[in-house]
């Protein structure tokens, strides 16, 4: 993308994402009904019928203490992580670097090589190390990286400051289907409580630029990122203290 519009046009990064679609649709044309387990996919794997197993009342979720809180870290996550790239971006089109395409595509392409090389790894260190502590790492990655961001707008540092963006969305990424599969084992309410989590990401990725833009309107770019670290710092804080350990195997010593 960052190629594209540095040879092309802004206008044409819109076009190659739209042409991209069309590979994703034929990707997802392949996936057949055969393929889907409903009690695997519903967290009651001796389920074998060939429709939905029976299920927990919805209102149940509501009642999941762990789950609430695990939401509510996903929210202010989400709230401080949005708006720091539209930030940074925003800094670098206004500082008029002549390679600000080509850098911003850095600062997005960085964090996706760095889940790439270490979501495996950190799947298989979530079943023995246990879920909490690597969303520990990833939550304490998110305020030192707005801190480096508030700190310099140099793209250098930018760009290796993004490591910690990869760190964080391997370690929340990763643990969070597991996490969600943990709280609601045997209730079938896999689906409806991991769309619960990720709506609440939503809300606060959505209010996450309005609000870390207002501050920025108002204070300078230094004071947005100053206000997205203490909400990460929140996030830490809210982990650290009220999310327990999910894994089965590692529960009892949480």
């Amino acid at each position: 993308m960052g190629v594209i519009g540095y040879f092309l046009s802004y206008r044409a990064i819109f076009f190659a994402a739209a042409a991209l679609v069309l590979p994703l649709l034929a990707a997802l044309g392949r996936i057949q009904p055969s393929g889907i387990y409903f009690g695997r996919a519903s967290g009651v794997p001796e389920y074998q019928g060939l429709s939905a197993p029976p299920r927990a009342r919805h209102w149940s979720l509501w009642k999941n203490r762990s789950l609430l809180i695990f939401a509510g870290c996903e929210f202010l996550f989400q709230m401080a992580n949005a708006s720091m790239l539209p930030l940074a971006g925003e800094a670098l089109a206004y500082s008029k670097e002549a390679l600000s395409s080509l850098i911003v595509s850095a600062l997005i392409m960085v964090p996706q090589v760095i889940v790439a090389l270490m979501a495996s790894w950190a799947g298989r260190r979530a079943n023995t190390w246990g879920r909490r502590p690597l969303l520990l790492v990833g939550f304490a990655a998110l305020p030192i990286r707005a801190l480096a961001f508030a700190w310099t707008t140099n793209p250098m540092i930018l760009i290796a400051a993004q490591i910690l963006d990869g760190v964080s969305g391997t370690m929340l990424g990763v643990p969070t289907a597991l996490i969600v599969a943990d709280l609601t084992t045997g209730t079938g309410r896999f689906n409806l409580a991991q769309g619960f989590v990720g709506t609440m990401s939503g809300v606060g990725a959505s209010l996450s630029t309005t609000l870390s833009g207002l501050v920025a309107g108002s204070f300078g770019r230094a004071a947005g990122f100053l206000s997205i670290a203490a909400v990460a710092l929140a996030a830490v804080l809210l982990l650290w203290l009220r999310m327990p350990e999910t894994n089965p195997s590692n529960r009892n010593d949480a």
